[in-house]
C-alpha cells in the first residue's frame, strides 16, 4: 500500500500548498518543497511532462511512467494534467491559484503573461500568491530570451573552470574543464528558489502579500563557485583547478592515496600542529620513516609546503600496503584526520554516517510491487524532519482527487475532461514541457476548494 500525503504528516511546510508547472529546471524546487512538508501538485500536459522521457528507465523499459529521472525529482508530489494553452485550462489554473500559496513555473519569460497567467494577472485573484519563475537568464536583461542547458549554465557560471584535473608540472593544462554531472545547475537554481520561497512565506506572514520571485539559473550558478569569485573580486587572482580538491591560487598537495588493489582514499595529512596526527598513526605501524625526527615538532618546519608533500609521499607508500576493504580510513579518522574512502555510488548505501543522517529512504511502487531506495533528505533536522514519499505520480493520477474532490467536479464532468483531453494530446503542448489539461467549455468552476486533508 502506498503512503499518501495525508498519511505522512511531516515537515515544517505542512500547511503550504504548491502548484508546479516545471521541467528539469524547476522540478527539484518542487521536490524540496514537498520534502519540507508542502502539498505539491505537479501539473503536466495531457501527453505528460517531457522529463518523463529522460532516462535511464527502470529495467531499461523505455516506459515514460518508469523514468528514474522523473521518479527521483517528483516523488512526494501529486500529479494532474491540464492544458493552459486553452481558455478552459487557463480558467482551471486560476481557480486552483485562488486557493494555493505558491506557483513554481519554468516557462520562457513572458509566456505565462501571454496567456493572461502572469504574476500581475494571478495576484488579482490571490494577492497572497507567491510565484516562483525559474528561467535560464531571468525575466529581464539582454539574455532573457537566450536558450540554455545545464551544461551551458555550468560553463557560463564558472563551475567548469574550477572542476577538472590539475595542470602539468610546467603549469599548463592538457585537459579541459569538466562539468559536474546530474543536473548541478538546476540543483543550484532550485536550492536558491527554495530558500527564496521560504523567505517569501515568512514575508507574507508579516505583510499579508505575495511576491514574484525571479530566479535566474545563470545568477545562481555564478554565485556558487565557492572561492573563485571572492578571490577575483578582492584580489584579482584566478584559481587553479586541481584533481579531486578545491581550486586554489596555487597547486596544493594531492591527498588521494591509492590502495594495493587500485582504489583511492582521501588522506589529508594536515599541516602545522596537525602534522603530529599522521606521525602518530604511521608510528603505530613503524611506517613514519624520518617523520619521527624531533625536527618535525618545530612549528616552522611542520608548516612548510615541503614538509606537507614529504609527509604525503610517506603516507601514500603506507596506504599502498593495504587493500580498500581494510578500511584504514577509519584509523585516520580515529587520529582526528579528515580521511574518507572514494567510493562507487552504490557503496554508500550501507555507510553508517549516511544512515545516521537519514540520507536514503525507501519508497514503495505498487505498480511493480517493489520498494526502491531513494536519495531522500538533503539535510538532517530532528524537529522538522524530511517527508519521504509517496512515489512520483503517474500521469494524471490525481485528477479525480484534485479536480474532482477539491474543485468539486462530478464524475460526468471529469469524464468530459478526459474525453476533451484525448482529442488534443498531440496539439496542446506548450513551447516547453509544462502544459495543462483542458476543461469543458462553459463549465462554472467552484471558487471554494474542499477542506484540505494533506498535512
Amino acid at each position: 500500500m502506498t503512503q499518501s500525503p495525508s498519511q505522512n504528516k511531516r515537515g515544517f511546510l505542512f500547511d503550504v500548498r504548491v502548484l508546479e508547472l516545471a521541467d528539469e529546471k524547476g522540478e527539484f524546487c518542487g521536490k524540496l518543497l514537498a520534502g519540507a512538508g508542502a502539498d505539491v501538485v505537479k501539473i503536466e500536459p495531457p501527453e505528460g511532462n517531457r522529463t518523463r522521457g529522460i532516462g535511464p528507465f527502470y529495467q531499461d523499459s523505455g516506459d515514460p511512467e518508469q523514468s528514474l529521472h522523473f521518479w527521483h525529482y517528483n516523488f512526494g508530489k501529486r500529479g494532474i494534467t491540464l492544458d493552459i494553452a486553452k481558455d478552459q485550462g487557463q480558467q482551471v489554473l486560476k481557480d486552483l491559484v485562488s486557493e494555493f500559496d505558491v506557483l513554481v513555473e519554468s516557462y520562457p519569460p513572458g509566456y505565462m503573461a501571454s496567456l493572461g497567467l502572469g504574476y500581475e494577472d494571478l495576484r488579482t485573484i490571490n494577492p497572497r500568491l507567491i510565484v516562483v519563475s525559474i528561467t535560464p537568464f531571468g525575466q529581464s536583461g539582454p539574455w532573457r530570451d537566450f536558450k540554455s542547458s545545464d551544461l551551458v549554465q555550468l560553463a557560463l557560471g564558472g563551475e567548469m573552470m574550477v572542476c577538472g584535473y590539475e595542470p602539468r608540472l610546467d603549469g599548463e593544462y592538457d585537459t579541459p574543464p569538466i562539468a559536474p554531472q546530474m543536473w548541478h545547475a538546476s540543483h543550484i537554481a532550485c536550492n536558491h528558489a527554495y530558500l527564496a520561497t521560504v523567505a517569501a512565506l515568512f514575508h507574507r506572514e508579516w505583510s499579508g502579500q505575495g511576491q514574484h520571485l525571479d530566479v535566474s539559473m545563470h545568477q545562481a550558478a555564478n554565485t556558487n563557485t565557492e572561492m573563485d569569485i571572492p578571490f577575483m573580486v578582492y584580489n584579482r587572482m584566478p584559481l587553479l583547478r586541481q584533481t579531486g580538491r578545491h581550486a586554489m591560487p596555487k597547486i596544493t598537495v594531492n591527498s588521494q592515496a591509492m590502495t594495493r588493489d587500485g582504489r583511492y582514499l582521501w588522506c589529508s595529512t594536515g599541516i602545522g600542529a596537525g602534522l603530529q596526527n599522521i606521525i602518530d598513526l604511521l608510528e603505530e605501524d613503524d611506517a613514519a620513516e624520518d617523520l619521527s625526527d624531533p625536527k618535525y615538532k618545530d612549528p616552522a618546519i611542520a608548516a612548510s609546503p615541503d614538509t606537507a608533500q614529504h609527509a604525503m609521499d610517506i603516507t601514500k607508500r603506507w596506504v599502498n600496503k593495504f587493500k580498500f576493504d581494510d578500511q584504514i580510513w577509519k584509523r585516520g579518522q580515529d587520529h582526528k584526520m579528515h580521511w574518507v574512502p572514494i567510493r562507487k555510488p552504490e557503496e554508500n548505501l550501507d555507510d553508517s554516517n549516511w544512515k545516521a543522517r537519514k540520507t536514503f529512504t525507501q519508497v514503495y511502487h505498487e505498480d511493480i510491487d517493489k520498494t526502491l531506495t531513494y536519495n531522500g533528505a538533503p539535510w538532517l533536522a530532528e524537529h522538522c524532519p524530511w517527508r519521504t514519499g509517496p512515489r512520483a505520480p503517474h500521469k494524471g493520477e490525481h485528477n479525480q482527487e484534485v479536480l474532482g474532490r477539491d474543485l468539486g467536479l462530478s464524475g460526468e464532468q471529469l469524464k468530459e475532461l478526459r474525453d476533451a483531453g484525448k482529442t488534443q494530446w498531440k496539439t496542446s503542448a506548450s513551447p516547453i514541457s509544462p502544459g495543462c489539461w483542458p476543461a469543458p467549455a462553459g463549465h462554472a468552476w467552484s471558487r471554494r476548494l474542499a477542506p484540505r486533508t494533506f498535512a
